[in-house]
């Protein structure tokens, strides 16, 4: 009860000193500051009088006064008589119910309002806290804060005694441990709080280094004791353009410091997404409803921030600290933040040097775990990073199979976990780069767990692993890891380990067994054969540069396989099973690669021929000077061989070896049959000496060759000697100049065709590369509808991937550099779609294309190309666009709505009208709407906020309210937008008759369109206009003055226009009348943002008036001479008169 009378007694004390300023009916309200009100008051008054103090003095004793009454606050509720049972129900329930009194809670906010708004932000130094604007509405009455005056720029407080008193009071109270009104301060001024103590911690013009090193702590104690998802807002809204260096520093240290918190990675994401969500189009009215929208932006900011090492901290600290965090993201469900911290590695840590090399702390933890798993060599520091933060931390105690008891070296959850990891990081984001680091390494570990997943048939596995290998040899990674693939066809695990799979479909690595018989071994191996040379295929047409690939592939299998290698070749140390196997494998990847590319292969003739020569060679070595029937005793292996190779080795066949020989060069006399006898073949000079040198030496083989081979090389022989003598090849073709360019596009529009990013963007690579050095192979009108097709697919994968569409928009203008007019009238076309065939958000990203490539040609933005572009965007912005189909399905689908909202009210009477424990169910809307609904009511929304937002959203669907079909005020407003960006990147380029129409239609939607939804057209025509003057401005100070042929009129026609009638065609507006135009405007615009844009334009204007008459008409000794042209009339200036020629008015007279 004691404890009860005190809060009375303190709130009490508060209604006293507060009531003047809080009880309605005081007209001084309006017109006084809060230490001026409470001059009224009769106790004060009685005071100030003994203080006999200025304005300053009373400032001070007020907020004291405050003080002490928010301090017994304070202490009413941690008074220390109260029980140990008080204490610690209250310590269990959390804020006292008092405190939850509204009309208590009204006079803290008082408190804290008129302690912030006249007590701290008036002391603090210049470039210090947050813009008052931005501050929590005070709920003091209108009036009584003083408005801020404009005040001269301090480097120091500019009050300190009166800060460091008011941070002593609530520094004291924020840190008191025992429970009070903490949490009522924070959530009110705690920004204030924050930058008071670091005006006076920090600021480096105080010297008094104990006092600051205190509050240093106290502020470090301040932010630890602050929840990241409230400081990240409050530390944000400090980094202002005006804000002082040392501010700045101190603050952006904090934000760096965040992701070391528990739990402060995901606030830290979870914030910089909400402050890049998009704001126009399909993708603003489609909010997920578990968090917000993820932008290429957003996640780039993201990387950037969490790859930055804060300065006080090294990187191994840093990167240990937050990585159980990022990878803990890395291992969840949620699609998008797998997305944003995938790139964060990717291309924020481990594309750095400093942290993502080899041997680096980023590369230690991220890439070295995964890479040690997949080849059997996990230690201590792996083994933490790979299962600590991912739920497995109990399956290390299992190191054998129950059924095998084999040693287990690395288990299944172990090695899932690796290729999720490895998929995410390669997958989630276009990177060429990080897939050819992280799988090169473990190339080999991969096509031995994707081989064995499908013998195995585990197709889940078996999957993921493809994904990364195709991926890899989609990018172009060149031939040498196709050959080491060739080499190691068979591989099945290290020299210690081998994979092993269990009943219920888990692989693992176990440890190798030496098995008693290797033969067996050798048959099972060979047959996975055919599966593996199967995949192999797959994987070499996936290579873009398959053309090139394949035919060196097929010659170096061809070699193995054909080719007698010499006495002194032979490999030592592999038996002669051993060399068999090898052969047999080249032969069995050659015979797949004649069934599967033979086309390729027959289009790069050089490679066959030349193999067609070592075969040649290899059979003349063989047999020398011997006889036909001598030579087939020579035992060459091949496909008919494989029946031998588990026969005794001291077995040999001479009828089967001459069955070998007559194989390989029938092989080699049909392969140069079909070349030569091939109308597309040509020769050139390196064709015909290979061709020369291959007719040398088959001559020198016929004699030696039994009777069934010596017929086809005679023939062989003979078209040799025709293709060699013939007059048709006297004069050589040259090969076309433009040949690698047009297999770089093949490989281009391959890639852009795939489905995983990293390969297109390396299908954007490779564009970029032919479009900037004017390659003639390619189809400009083909090559931008292609990429147009990229920004307007609108399948799921796409949508979702905006670093696609944002790299076709980026190389759509490198294009447009090179063919300006054709890319434009394009991208206009498709822009305004006349036809209907594009949807909101495909019109707004072609739109997000056309700035792009206004912003890349520049001063080439000129002539035709410019006097398309701008009068299609007068006509978009304008309300000349019919929309009849968009307002047709517009309507439909309001109508649907409406009678689905007839339908569920109906439902709902009929079951408040039947009897209680009755209920019809129709399915889960119910819920589902209960659930958005309860969603929407939020802190930071009301659902009256909810619905007026949605209201405007159809609004701005529905567009201009007088016109009957209009089209969306969104693409109105992206059209404005786009024609302001080309004024401000060149002016001259677009002429007077597009600027007076840009002036014109801006007027025109300021003066006709005062409805709320349309303040996004507002604010861009303001824009428009005042992007108009400032390029106007530039050109003149560059040219001192100079007439660069058209601008604004100086004098007041009279007839309310822009005085085109009067001026002439080089007029692009009457600033007179403007500034009447855009007072009227001011005075009834509701829009904050519309209302300052207005401001600052008139203000500009007034500006330019005076400017131009300073600059006057260049005299000819280059100084300006104020000359007032041929009309004078008081102060009414025309500087553009005199200029042109004259040119009669015709008159309609009725």
């Amino acid at each position: 009860m004691e404890e009860s009378i005190r809060v009375r007694e303190a709130f009490h004390k508060a209604s006293v000193f507060l009531s003047p300023v809080l009880d309605k009916g005081m007209e001084i309200l309006a017109r006084s500051s809060a230490h001026e009100v409470h001059l009224c008051s009769q106790a004060w008054r009685r005071r100030l009088k003994r203080l006999r103090g200025d304005d300053e003095t009373t400032r001070t004793a007020v907020i004291g006064k405050a003080l002490e009454i928010l301090n017994g606050i304070h202490d009413a509720f941690v008074t220390p008589y109260q029980s140990p049972d008080n204490v610690k129900t209250e310590a269990i329930e959390g804020e006292d119910p008092s405190l939850e009194d509204a009309k208590r809670r009204r006079m803290l906010h008082a408190l804290l309002d008129l302690i912030s708004l006249e007590g701290i932000y008036p002391s603090l130094s210049s470039g210090v806290g947050i813009p008052l604007q931005q501050r929590v509405i005070s709920v003091l009455p209108a009036g009584v804060i003083a408005k801020q005056t404009t005040v001269h720029t301090s480097i120091a407080p500019r009050n300190i005694s009166l800060l460091r008193h008011i941070l002593e009071v609530l520094l004291n109270i924020l840190l008191d441990p025992r429970p009070s009104i903490q949490s009522v301060i924070r959530g009110r001024i705690l920004s204030d709080v924050i930058s008071g103590t670091a005006d006076l911690a920090f600021n480096p013009t105080i010297k008094s280094y104990d006092e600051q090193r205190k509050l240093q702590e106290q502020f470090v104690n301040i932010i630890n004791d602050t929840p990241s998802a409230v400081l990240l807002p409050i530390l944000s809204a400090f980094l202002q353009t005006d804000t002082t260096a040392w501010f700045k520093s101190t603050v952006s240290s904090q934000i760096a410091q965040v992701p070391l918190r528990p739990g402060g990675v995901l606030q830290t994401i979870m914030f910089l997404a909400s402050q890049f969500a998009p704001s126009l189009g399909q993708e603003a009215q489609s909010e997920p409803s578990n968090g917000p929208h993820f932008t290429v932006q957003a996640i780039m900011q993201i990387s950037k921030l969490l790859s930055s090492v804060p300065q006080q901290v090294e990187p191994s600290v840093y990167l240990t600290t937050i990585a159980p965090q990022l990878l803990t993201l890395l291992d969840g469900d949620d699609p998008d933040l797998k997305k944003t911290v995938s790139y964060t590695i990717g291309n924020g840590i481990l594309g750095k040097r400093t942290l993502g090399a080899r041997g680096t702390i980023g590369h230690t933890i991220f890439v070295e775990p995964l890479f040690r798993t997949l080849t059997a060599d996990l230690d201590q520091s792996s083994m933490r990073w790979m299962m600590q933060y991912s739920g497995f931390e109990n399956i290390k105690s299992s190191r054998h199979e129950p059924e095998s008891l084999l040693e287990v070296v690395v288990n299944h959850e172990e090695i899932d976990l690796a290729i999720e990891r490895l998929g995410t990081l390669a997958l989630q984001h276009p990177n060429p780069g990080l897939v050819k680091r992280i799988v090169t390494p473990i190339l080999l570990p991969l096509w031995g767990l994707a081989c064995y997943t499908k013998e195995q048939e585990l197709k889940d596995l078996h999957e993921k692993v493809m994904a990364l290998l195709q991926t890899f040899f989609s990018i172009s990674v060149g031939v040498p890891p196709l050959k080491k693939l060739v080499d190691n066809l068979l591989w099945d695990g290290g020299s210690t380990w081998t994979y092993s799979s269990s009943s219920d479909g888990h692989i693992s690595l176990v440890k190798r067994i030496e098995e008693s018989n290797g033969h067996l071994n050798m048959v099972r191996l060979i047959d996975s054969l055919q599966v593996r040379t199967e995949l192999f295929a797959s994987l070499l047409a996936a290579d873009p540069s398959c053309e090139e690939s394949t035919g060196e592939v097929f010659l170096y299998v061809s070699q193995r396989w054909l080719v007698q290698p010499s006495p002194e070749d032979k490999p030592q140390q592999l038996g002669e099973s051993e060399s068999i196997f090898q052969r047999l494998i080249s032969a069995k990847v050659a015979e797949k690669l004649l069934g599967s590319f033979k086309d390729t292969l027959s289009r790069h003739p050089l490679r066959i021929l030349d193999l067609i020569k070592q075969v040649i060679d290899g059979e003349l070595h063989s047999l020398g000077d011997k006889s036909p029937k001598q030579s087939q005793a020579s035992g060459k292996p091949s496909l008919s061989s494989l029946a031998n190779i588990v026969a005794p080795e001291n077995v040999e066949d001479q009828d089967e070896s001459g069955k070998d020989t007559s194989e390989s060069l029938s092989t080699a006399f049909s392969l140069l049959s079909t070349v030569l006898a091939s109308p597309e073949f040509s020769i050139s000079e390196q064709v015909k000496s290979l061709l020369e040198s291959i007719k040398e030496k088959l001559d020198r083989l016929i004699p030696l060759l039994p009777p069934a081979l010596s017929k086809p090389a005679t023939t062989s022989s003979m078209l040799l000697e025709i293709q060699l003598t013939s007059q048709e090849h006297d004069e050589t073709k040259p090969p076309p100049p433009h040949i690698a360019d047009l297999e770089t596009h093949r490989q281009a529009l391959s890639n852009l065709n795939s489905n995983l990013p990293p390969v297109q963007a390396e299908g954007f690579s490779l564009l970029t590369k032919l479009i900037i050095n004017s390659s003639p192979v390619l189809d400009i009108p083909s090559t931008l509808t292609l990429l147009l097709s990229i920004i307007n697919d609108i399948s799921e994968s796409t949508a979702n991937e905006e670093f696609i569409y944002l790299n076709a928009i980026k190389l759509i203008g490198t294009l447009a550099s090179r063919h300006p007019r054709t890319v434009v009238k394009t991208l206009v076309d498709s822009y305004t779609d006349k036809s209907e065939q594009r949807t909101l958000d495909q019109r707004l990203k072609i739109g997000e294309s056309l700035l792009r490539t206004v912003q890349d040609l520049g001063e080439a933005l000129t002539g035709e190309t410019a006097k398309i572009l701008g009068e299609a965007m007068v006509t978009v912005a304008g309300r000349r666009g019919n929309k009849p189909q968009a307002q047709r399905t517009r309507k439909e689908q309001e109508e649907k709505e409406r009678r689905h909202k007839e339908r569920e009210e109906r439902k709902r009477q009929k079951e408040a009208a039947m009897s209680g424990g009755w209920k019809v169910t129709t399915g889960p809307t119910d819920s589902k709407d209960e659930a958005t609904l309860a969603d929407s009511d939020s802190e930071s929304e009301s659902p009256e906020q909810s619905i007026h937002a949605a209201n405007i959203v159809a609004a701005w669907a529905a567009g201009a309210a007088s016109d009957e079909e209009p089209d969306d005020l969104r693409v109105r407003a992206s059209a404005l937008s786009i024609l302001a960006s080309a004024i401000t990147t060149n002016i001259r380029g677009l002429g007077p008759a597009v600027l007076s129409s840009a002036v014109d239609l801006a007027l025109a939607t300021l003066t006709l369109e005062p409805a709320a939804e349309s303040a996004i057209l507002r604010r861009a025509s303001a824009v428009l206009i005042l992007d108009i003057l400032r390029a106007l401005d530039k050109i003149g100070e560059e040219q001192k003055g100079a007439n660069i042929g058209f601008g604004f009129s100086l004098t007041d026609d009279g007839n309310g226009g822009n005085g085109m009638q009067s001026s002439g065609p080089s007029t692009i507006g009457n600033i007179p009348s403007m500034l009447r135009t855009l007072g009227f405007v001011e005075s009834r615009e509701e829009d904050v943002i519309v209302r300052g844009h207005l401001r600052v334009l008139i203000e500009s204007l007034e500006a330019w008036l005076e400017k131009a008459l300073m600059w006057g008409i260049e005299g000819l000794d280059g100084e300006p001479r104020m000359e007032l042209g041929d009309r004078i009339a008081g102060l009414d200036v025309n500087p553009l008169a005199g200029r042109g020629p004259s040119r009669p008015r015709i008159e309609e007279i009725e």
